[in-house]
């Protein structure tokens, strides 16, 4: 009997400790869902990324460093620059931002999530030991003023020399220097399929694209024309995988460069919304919409053509189409920069397939390619339209060079 009773405590204390875990992991799930909602963190996705990995590296008791966090969620091969500080760069913002939030909501959470500095495991403490934490991080020390005055004149030199050195360095390339302002508004804008819910062989009913239809107007249009056909809207679109690789590109380029952007599908697309932003789009000609009125409208060179460009200048006319074959592909993406107004700029990387995206998006977020290209453009232009040929293998770029290019006025 003793040791049954034994057995029954054990078991009970193990059903407690089961409870206790559970209901800690459920908690810290509710928090870290209030923490990537809140209006500080939405439009930070790059951010959202880094937490979310954190805690459930620290949840499942894994060694953290530097160089894990690199390789693993940004792909940093440190063999080619041991020195990078992206990863250094993003834990300082993230700490920053969860200071700022609990500042906001502290009384309100169960559990607080605090990053050590120097740490990169996240600790789940109690309101009551972050306040108390706060309180020792608080406490001052006194200093002689004559030092602090010295201190203070050192540090203003030093300031004044760091930012006039920054600012001829850092300043960024002229395509992008709208989208790093101060307060910028910026959206991107990724291109989507229009989706419809259709009969197949099988006379049931799937998820299918239509050639012709990539919007509503377009769908009722199709279905006016073809009454015999059954279709009706799905409620989701169709991306390709370049929508995610570019989205972490330009949210990488654009943390690095302290700025941020919204986020748009362009079958959501309002024309209200080229005027009032910043625009960068990212995807396929043929899925456009109200983007593709103001696609190359200034251009007096180029046009597009089949699954490609066509470049007609002094009576000469070009044809650039995608080709595949069994071991590669050869595609032509377009890169076209202009301004609806002297404060607003527009980018576009356009292809009809994701290698010809995701290689010029590569190029222009690099700023040693970026000079090279502005070298090649006259003095005081800025805008243009630029055609690259990409090629490829298995939907991968290998190299990507440029062969057109329409300096506008």
């Amino acid at each position: 009997m003793i040791i049954t009773s034994k057995l029954i405590y054990i078991d009970i204390s193990l059903i407690f400790v089961t409870m206790n875990k559970v209901m800690e992991n459920k908690n810290i799930e509710e928090a870290l869902n209030h923490i990537c909602t809140h209006k500080l963190f939405m439009n930070s996705p790059a951010l959202i990324e880094l937490l979310k990995y954190l805690v459930i590296k620290t949840l499942d008791k894994e060694d953290l460093n530097e160089i894990k966090i690199g390789s693993e969620l940004y792909g940093i091969d440190y063999s080619i620059n041991k020195s990078n500080s992206t990863v250094r760069s993003y834990m300082h913002k993230l700490r920053g931002k969860l200071h700022l939030y609990y500042d906001e909501v502290e009384t309100n959470e169960a559990i607080i999530f605090h990053i050590e500095k120097g740490s990169y495991h996240v600790s789940f403490i109690s309101p009551s030991k972050h306040k108390k934490l706060k309180k020792s991080q608080s406490e001052t020390i006194t200093i002689p003023v004559k030092h602090i005055k010295l201190f203070v004149g050192v540090l203003l030199i030093s300031v004044i020399a760091i930012v006039s050195t920054k600012f001829f360095i850092s300043k960024p390339s002229p395509i992008w220097e709208n989208y790093f302002k101060n307060q910028a508004e910026n959206m991107v804008i990724v291109s989507d399929q229009f989706m419809v819910f259709g009969k197949v062989w099988d006379d049931k009913m799937y998820g299918v694209t239509y050639p012709k239809i990539n919007s509503h107007n377009e769908f009722i249009n199709y279905t006016q024309e073809n009454p015999d056909i059954l279709i009706k809207p799905a409620d989701y679109t169709m991306m390709s995988k370049m929508a995610p690789i570019t989205i972490k590109m330009l949210s990488h380029w654009f943390y690095t460069n302290n700025s941020d952007f919204k986020l748009q599908f362009e079958s959501k697309l309002k024309y209200e919304d080229n005027q009032s932003h910043n625009i960068i789009f990212v995807g396929q000609y043929k899925t456009m919409n109200v983007s593709k009125s103001l696609f190359l409208k200034d251009s007096k060179v180029f046009s597009t053509f089949g699954d490609g460009f066509k470049y007609a200048k002094n009576g000469i006319e070009k044809k650039y189409n995608t080709s595949f074959n069994t071991n590669n592909t050869v595609e032509y993406a377009m890169v076209s920069y202009h301004s609806l107004n002297k404060d607003k700029s527009t980018l576009y990387f356009i292809s009809n397939n994701d290698i010809g995206v995701i290689a010029t998006l590569k190029n222009f977020t690099n700023k040693k390619w970026l000079k090279a290209f502005y070298q090649q453009l006259p003095s005081n232009s800025n805008h243009f339209n630029a055609l690259f040929k990409v090629k490829g293998i298995h939907r991968n770029d290998v190299s990507c060079e440029l062969i057109e290019i329409e300096v506008l006025d």
